[in-house]
């Protein structure tokens, strides 16, 4: 089976690719690329003039909530989602219903992904950081790893104790095993619901301080640079929690971060009228600290870009406002939002777009992927976006199963039309049917 994407702007950070021209994929593996390819006899053939071709997406931050809470979204609406998105490889969280710390729940979430009825996307394990998510004891580590896990997090459960956080990190550089740390000091956050700020005060909501976040980003950065552990920093908001990030890689701590879409296009006073599609953890910030949180983008301080995906059901966020579940979904807006807010503004350059989707995330986990290289992948990972459609996000025409976007009624420019995961596996109703032939075609 041969197919030719003919005529795209190839963007392939890790070879530093930015040319237009033609990609064969043959027998579900990348066969070639180059200004003009010679393919006698293609079996089917897709025009992408004017559109980008890059490496499958990646995302470091996933809950697909199965096993346990599968009304809120199971691996296969999830995996759907995320190749409508782009994403041809998702890392899920340890949040489901027991938390991911056995070897016998991550052969379970490895089996699903696999199974036909799931979207055709990768997912890759992250172990709970400790049993049962409790902060207490760290989890056999080790034998999650030989199980499958690519990274372990505390995310959902931010670990409090730095005795417990310090021993972890230890162990994780003696396995060679990244951790994926949400940055929240509880005691500082609780009973919060949004920043704490003017608009708190104005809409008489307790607020979460930046400290709740900046003091953890600044313990657990300092634990890496002394232990020598991989910490990869997931959700940053705040100037300073950027400003430490950076310094930490000054010093030479192995550290990097990701940024979700919301946090660099929202600000606090979305939350308006008490919209509870706006009640993120950590929560929208400032104008300064999206001011801020751009500038790292731009000059690589913030590594990636990642979706944050956390779906809830419609009656669960449809509460007042301080009962609400913080979250919310992303993987089928990501790249609309990127693009529009970050690229098309000239935040970021299409080549470094993509770095921050795909190859950034895959390096920083020591992923299969982010790469267009012959042989890099188990099978070819590529997305094609049109990064000039315009469209309208709508949760009626999701797969996800949660609605909980800020996302609804939003203008983009920028659009993924087709995703490839060994073969097609998405094709989205904004590609011109007549961009497609099957068959040989003239020269």
């Amino acid at each position: 089976m041969k197919t030719l994407l003919k005529n795209g702007r190839i963007l392939d950070p890790s070879q530093g690719l930015d040319i237009v021209g033609d990609l064969l994929i043959e027998d579900n593996q990348i066969a070639g690329y180059g200004a003009a390819l010679a393919v006698s006899e293609p079996d089917e053939v897709y025009d992408l003039t004017g559109m980008w071709v890059a490496p499958g997406l990646v995302d470091m931050h996933t809950n697909l909530r199965q096993p346990g809470f599968e009304h809120r979204e199971t691996i296969a609406t999830g995996t759907q989602a995320a190749v409508a998105g782009g994403y041809t490889l998702v890392c899920c969280l340890p949040t489901t219903n027991p938390p991911l710390d056995s070897p016998s729940l991550v052969d379970y979430i490895l089996d699903a992904a696999a199974s036909p009825s799931a979207g055709g996307a990768f997912v890759a394990p992250v172990g709970a950081l400790t049993v049962g998510m409790k902060g207490e004891q760290i989890s056999d580590l080790s034998a999650l790893k030989r199980a499958g896990i690519v990274a372990a997090s505390d995310v959902g459960a931010p670990t409090q104790s730095a005795r417990i956080m310090a021993r972890a990190m230890d162990y994780c550089t003696q396995l060679d095993l990244p951790i994926l740390a949400q940055c929240e000091d509880l005691t500082l956050s609780e009973a919060g619901a949004m920043n704490d700020g003017s608009v708190s005060a104005m809409l008489g909501l307790p607020g979460i301080p930046r400290s709740a976040e900046e003091v953890m980003v600044m313990r657990n950065c300092l634990l890496s640079l002394h232990t020598g552990c991989q910490l990869h920093v997931t959700g940053v908001s705040t100037w300073g929690a950027v400003e430490m990030i950076r310094q930490a890689k000054y010093l030479g701590a192995p550290v990097t971060c990701d940024v979700a879409p919301h946090h660099f296009a929202l600000t606090e006073e979305s939350v308006g009228e008490f919209d509870t599609r706006f009640k993120t953890n950590p929560p929208l910030r400032t104008q300064v600290d999206l001011d801020i949180v751009l500038q790292a983008l731009h000059d690589g301080t913030i590594d990636c870009i990642a979706a944050h995906h956390a779906p809830y059901t419609g009656h669960e966020v449809e509460v007042p406002f301080g009962e609400a579940p913080f979250g919310v979904v992303g993987l089928e807006s990501a790249v609309g939002a990127t693009l529009t807010y970050l690229t098309h503004r000239d935040v970021l350059s299409p080549l470094e777009t993509v770095r921050k989707l795909s190859t950034a995330p895959a390096r920083v986990l020591r992923l299969e992927g982010g790469s267009l290289k012959r042989g890099e992948t188990p099978v070819a990972q590529v997305t094609v976006i049109d990064p000039n459609h315009h469209w309208r996000f709508d949760t009626q025409f999701t797969f996800s199963r949660g609605k909980n976007s800020p996302w609804q009624g939003v203008d983009f420019k920028g659009k993924v039309v087709l995703t490839f995961c060994g073969s097609e596996i998405y094709r989205d109703a904004a590609f011109p049917p007549d961009r497609y032939s099957e068959g040989p075609v003239p020269a």
